[in-house]
């Protein structure tokens, strides 16, 4: 139950991927899900590895709130040393093998130094590839499939619940990118102007408590294959204009999903993500998967009324990016979450009987169970980012957004800079901030204030 809980404050630690993950601006427009092969001959060109060395100590500051937050409270200090690599080796042409995987060493407060936490591992992808005609994939493993075009929140990335790793991160595109696969079987073909792809992947265990306090190298299989699951896509490409649909499949939960891309001028890309299908309500949803894995009580309540019958559902990512003389490059978007919590929902959460302990788990649960899906809690927010690759001099990046809750105006910031020391040594800085008055969805969080010290060697 705790574990469950403290999946909440995901949202609220800072940290910052390799540049390579945090330039998600790449991801507008969407590339296509293969390069074209190149014919490989030397041993060097079959094999590619990319690996970093990261040291990244986190400190924070917490505040007395009014619903209590059931121990134990997020760390105030955690130091964490990761070995992260990424393998793809081609032993022959049409045939690649891909292994993506990171190693963690756990120092934190209140955790004994050889405790079963202190080692961790995040098998996040390992697949193989095989191209049997020219621009024709089929692949299988585990592979984290990612969909969508915006930034803040991606209505259509159907895969993203239960796959965040032991590095938590306010940035969405860590989050997208720097996550679980899901064990599946994958077929995708290619073309000038389009593409198509379905995918299959099985329920290989029942469906498990939500765990924030990851263990030894457990692969995690029970939280990305505990349902079976597919889904069919195409693309396709109409002048400037770029769009995708899709069908996901699985029980009570099927969904259909279309994005489109656009550029507006020179500078202006506007883009849009939507998905609908029939669903429970999150507060619903969260208290049946509480009693499912026997987190909750099996004849719990909901702990505020809600709607428990499935009806549709929509969610809407709309915005746009603006790039000023490919100096800074501005994005806004809307997101609708029609499940999410409205406002009468968070005044009844902040007004909820905060004197009975079994109440409160349940309140702090939903919000746990949110951040596991990696789906907002609110239904309609903001999302705000400003990116300077290059700020005052070359080796400078600094970036910065905001979650503005649309229900009582409370912010969740994030602001980093980056410092290239050289072609092998980088240094960052970020600090984030829960904003808002204490019945508010960011300022009922413990935690107020983060901040992360980084430095990565690349090899």
């Amino acid at each position: 139950m705790r574990a469950a809980i403290v999946c909440a404050f995901l949202m609220a630690r800072t940290a910052i991927a390799a540049p390579e993950d945090s330039d998600d601006l790449d991801r507008i427009p969407r590339d296509l899900p293969h390069a074209q092969t190149i014919p490989t001959t030397s041993r060097q060109d079959r094999v590619h590895l990319k690996i970093y060395f990261e040291n990244a100590a986190t400190l924070a500051a917490r505040r007395d709130v009014d619903i209590p937050f059931p121990p134990p409270l997020p760390y105030d200090f955690q130091n964490r040393t990761s070995l992260d690599s990424v393998i793809e080796w081609r032993p022959v042409r049409q045939v690649k093998l891909v292994l993506s995987d990171r190693a963690d060493l756990v120092e934190q407060e209140s955790l004994a130094l050889m405790s079963k936490q202190t080692v961790r591992n995040e098998l996040r992808e390992a697949y193989v590839s095989w191209e049997p005609f020219a621009r024709t994939y089929v692949d299988a493993g585990r592979i984290n499939a990612r969909e969508g075009t915006a930034l803040g929140f991606n209505p259509t990335d159907f895969f993203r619940p239960g796959t965040l790793v032991g590095q938590a991160s306010l940035d969405p595109s860590v989050l997208s990118r720097n996550r679980l696969g899901t064990v599946m079987l994958r077929a995708q073909a290619i073309w000038d102007g389009g593409s198509v792809s379905a995918l299959y992947a099985p329920r290989l265990f029942a469906p498990s408590a939500i765990k924030s306090a990851l263990l030894g190298i457990d692969p995690r299989f029970a939280v990305t294959n505990a349902a079976d699951r597919g889904l069919a896509k195409i693309t396709w490409n109409l002048g400037d204009t770029s769009a995708e649909a899709l069908l996901y499949l699985e029980t009570h939960r099927s969904k259909v999903g279309f994005d489109v891309t656009r550029p507006v001028g020179q500078s202006v890309i506007a883009y849009a993500e939507w998905a609908g299908g029939y669903d429970e309500a999150l507060i619903a949803r969260a208290i049946g998967y509480g009693r499912e894995t026997g987190t909750l009580p099996r004849d719990a309540p909901p702990p505020i009324p809600t709607q428990t019958a499935r009806s549709f559902h929509n969610d809407l990512a709309v915005g746009g990016s603006w790039t000023i003389a490919a100096a800074v490059t501005f994005n806004l978007e809307y997101h609708l979450h029609q499940g999410g919590l409205s406002r009468n929902d968070w005044e009844r959460w902040s007004g909820a009987r905060r004197d009975i302990p079994a109440l409160a788990n349940e309140l702090w649960y939903i919000r746990g169970y949110a951040s596991d899906q990696l789906e907002p809690a609110t239904r309609q927010q903001l999302f705000l980012r400003a990116a300077a690759p290059k700020a005052f001099v070359d080796r400078l990046e600094l970036d910065g957004f905001s979650f503005v809750s649309l229900a009582d105006g409370s912010t969740l910031t994030q602001i980093t800079a980056s410092y290239y020391l050289s072609d092998a040594w980088t240094a960052a800085f970020s600090a984030s901030a829960n904003l808002g008055s204490s019945r508010s969805e960011r300022g009922s969080f413990p935690q107020v204030i983060s901040g992360i010290v980084q430095l990565v060697r690349y090899q």
